[in-house]
């Protein structure tokens, strides 16, 4: 069973926040009502990580990876998010079609 953070929040870096935004605006340019969709589905499955934080794979891109990583992706984006004791960082946010880096 995984991890449960009773308290948990959620926190974005900064960086990661200003992809997200980014992959949002390219999205909204072609279809406004996509845009929408896009993120409402990916902001409610970032409310839910609190509940199950383990519940997505380990992010195989994280350097020395523990564990503490984890990423899912919805509609060719990617969310890698940091597990810490009370929240919950969303610490990188990339298109699929980008080169992968490991950080």
């Amino acid at each position: 069973m995984g991890k449960r953070i009773t308290k948990g929040k959620v926190i974005w870096n900064q960086k990661a926040l200003h992809n997200f935004i980014d992959i949002l605006n390219y999205i909204k340019s072609e279809s406004p009502t996509n845009a929408k969709r896009v993120k409402t589905r990916i902001i409610n499955i970032i409310n839910s990580i609190p509940l199950n934080p383990e519940m997505f794979r380990a992010d195989d891109w994280k350097f020395n990876n523990d564990g503490s990583f984890r990423v899912f992706n919805y509609d060719s984006i990617r969310v890698s998010y940091k597990i810490e004791p009370n929240t919950i960082l969303i610490a990188r946010v990339s298109h699929t079609s980008e080169e992968p880096k490991q950080y």
